[in-house]
């Protein structure tokens, strides 16, 4: 588990700038924002004057038509490792975070980045960075707070992710990035049901939706450059290869692309060839559509040697 918290340090001190850039939030704006609200109170039980240093970010939600997602984004990057209790602190950091959602919602800045976008509904999100670069810190923080009892007003969504899902991201995406000499590639938003306007509609593009912000898969379209008419579906997914998931992904990809792409691409952090082809070939033969199993294939994207080929 460790080894998560050792490649954060790797990425540098602004390791959250730099993963909102490779996600395609950029330019995300960082201001200190000023506090509109007495109730909301320091350390020292004083009124706020302002809010911590934070990064906001507009987009028009891919997922949900006419939709701008306004991003209020708090990193909470640490040189100690998780608390072995951790709730405490956890409902501190989103008590920092609900507090300046909350000031953020009557703020300039809101307006003014709202301001060069066009749509009919808006959405406050927030989402908490809570890092480590620390070897032996229980990376997987989100299954210990899960439980946690937050209270805010309002239908806002807060997302949080920590150690292991900000490196599963980067890595996904460093491995993508390793093919980009042959492909093209965008994130795939799927059919939500929210996201019918045909005016509005696409299908993909290079911003990751904050749905997926801590997910446990990622969806991606490849295009080959030399042949664009060469579509690969690719799904990551954060969990280790286990063959009834290899199942559901097959599913998944199927009932997504329709059968309309060349090759569908899943990649597990753990795949090995010699270990799971067996297995692997006997979770295929279970789909009575041999035409379309035939073109997905595995991959380890943590292996550069692993190629979407």
């Amino acid at each position: 588990m460790g080894e998560w918290s050792k490649k954060i340090g790797e990425y540098g001190e602004d390791v959250v700038e730099q993963f909102l850039n490779i996600i395609g939030w950029e330019p995300a704006t960082g201001i200190t924002l000023k506090c509109l609200d007495e109730k909301h109170l320091n350390e020292k039980g004083n009124p706020k004057t302002t809010h911590g240093k934070d990064l906001f970010y507009a987009y028009k939600s891919p997922l949900v038509s006419e939709q701008l997602n306004n991003i209020v984004i708090s990193s909470k990057f640490e040189t100690t490792k998780y608390p072995s209790s951790p709730t405490q602190l956890f409902k501190s950091h989103m008590n920092d975070l609900i507090s300046t959602m909350e000031c953020y919602a009557f703020s300039e800045t809101k307006q003014d980045m709202a301001g060069s976008f066009q749509f009919s509904s808006a959405q406050d999100v927030g989402v908490l960075f809570w890092l480590n670069n620390v070897a032996d810190s229980n990376d997987d923080l989100i299954s210990v707070v899960s439980s946690a009892k937050i209270e805010f007003s309002g239908s806002r969504s807060v997302y949080i992710v920590d150690n292991k899902r900000f490196v599963f991201i980067l890595e996904v995406m460093k491995y993508i990035k390793t093919q980009e000499l042959r492909f093209n590639y965008e994130f795939y938003y799927h059919n939500t049901g929210r996201n019918i306007n045909q005016l509005d509609r696409i299908n993909d593009g290079r911003i990751l939706p904050v749905e997926f912000i801590n997910s446990s898969i990622i969806l991606a379209k490849l295009t080959n450059k030399d042949n664009p008419k060469e579509i690969c579906f690719f799904i990551a997914t954060l969990d280790n290869y286990d063959s009834s998931d290899f199942i559901r992904l097959i599913a998944l990809a199927q009932e997504i692309t329709t059968n309309l792409v060349a090759k569908v691409i899943i990649g597990f952090p753990d795949f090995d060839e010699l270990k799971h082809k067996a297995d692997s070939d006997a979770a295929k033969n279970k789909f009575q559509k041999s035409s379309f199993t035939r073109n997905v294939k595995i991959i380890n994207y943590l292996n550069p040697l692993s190629a979407l080929s």
